[in-house]
């Protein structure tokens, strides 16, 4: 498929997309192949998550508002108790206090009616000892008030013990406030996910005919250059393409493109290319023997030998330091032609010198490297 044909078919599926947008349903008959049915996918995807996160805080205000409301009706529950705790005791404070009477469903009628009996214990005892002249009336009063003092200074003390919670109460009533709002942006955010889609959708389609109007051109202009304009390689052997090519959109003519490097064969020789550090290279002579290990992942190492024919005479600069570029010539065998390939990096060493190993463990001994 060219690439003229191949653009019509993904400008094809991105109408599809744009027509699905519009109406808000799937209008992709077949597979898609390029994305776009898995972009209207995410884009009911996307709908779908902002209803349900909407849809999840809006429920998540309900409760705290149902909360809020089922605490202040708790509290004014426990507020209208309190009150009638002290409804009940300022009953008994104006009974005792005006000699009056206590209704009989008076939740603290005991307290009452033992303040009764220790005032009727008082006013017995009382008369008894006046009788035996003991006491007169006056201390008797005086023993009456005393009790009755006390009383009502006790109930005194739990009313105002109960409207001191009233009072909490309404602190703690004032603190609750069912006025969290709802979020009724879901319309409004939904427009903005499905403008947003289509902008890109109708971007991405005037990007696809401008594409196409430019690529009619060069197809025209293609067909006339290819009437004269023809590569073609002097010998076989295999291609090497010049990486400063690559980055090329248009070559001018007569400029190199690429490189026919010789076939690899039995007995033929390849190149080595080595860096060695300037502290190592006078040493290393025309001549001398190269291994090179090669690295890659095989079932034993693999060892190229060579000769090195050619020494740069000035150092390269590298990223640790300048070093020498020494270069080695390598005649291949049968055998290592499976695993050998152009480009090939991996580890060279170069024989300096020979000695018998009885001469290598003396050196050793001695101190002395070669």
């Amino acid at each position: 498929m060219n690439q003229k044909q191949e653009l019509l078919n993904k400008k094809e599926q991105l109408q599809l997309l744009l027509k699905s947008l519009t109406s808000g349903k799937n209008e992709f008959q077949v597979t898609d192949a390029y994305g776009y049915e898995k972009t209207f996918e995410s884009y009911e995807a996307q709908s779908s998550s902002l209803r349900e996160n909407i849809s999840k805080s809006n429920r998540a205000i309900d409760d705290q508002n149902n909360n809020i409301l089922n605490q202040q009706s708790a509290i004014s529950r426990q507020i209208a108790n309190v009150n009638n705790q002290i409804d009940a005791y300022i009953e008994i404070q104006n009974a005792v206090s005006n000699n009056g009477t206590v209704s009989s469903g008076n939740p603290y009628i005991a307290q009452y009616n033992n303040y009764l009996i220790q005032r009727k214990a008082i006013e017995s005892r009382a008369q008894n000892q006046e009788k035996l002249g003991e006491i007169s009336g006056q201390d008797i009063n005086k023993q009456t008030e005393s009790l009755k003092a006390q009383f009502l200074a006790g109930i005194s003390s739990s009313i105002d013990s109960l409207r001191e919670q009233v009072q909490s109460f309404d602190v703690q009533m004032s603190g609750l406030n069912a006025s969290n709002s709802y979020d009724y942006s879901l319309n409004s955010q939904l427009l903005t996910l499905k403008t947003q889609a289509l902008a890109s959708a109708n971007k991405e389609l005037s990007d696809f005919n401008s594409a196409l109007t430019d690529l009619e051109t060069k197809i025209s202009l293609q067909k006339q250059a290819n009437k004269y304009n023809e590569i073609f390689a002097e010998k076989e052997g295999v291609l090497h393409v010049l990486p400063n090519i690559l980055e090329n959109k248009t070559i001018p003519a007569g400029t190199p493109i690429a490189q026919i490097y010789p076939p690899l064969k039995n007995k033929t020789q390849v190149y080595l290319a080595s860096y060695i550090p300037s502290s190592q290279i006078s040493g290393i002579k025309r001549g001398q023997k190269v291994r090179f290990t090669i690295q890659q992942n095989l079932p034993k190492t693999e060892i190229l030998t060579g000769t090195i024919y050619q020494i740069d005479s000035a150092p390269t600069p590298l990223k640790n330091g300048n070093a020498y570029k020494v270069s080695a010539l390598v005649t291949l065998d049968k055998k290592e032609l499976s695993y050998i390939r152009y480009g090939l990096g991996g580890k060279c060493v170069v024989i300096t010198g020979q000695k018998t190993y009885f001469n290598y463990y003396l050196d050793k001994i001695k101190g002395e490297s070669s």
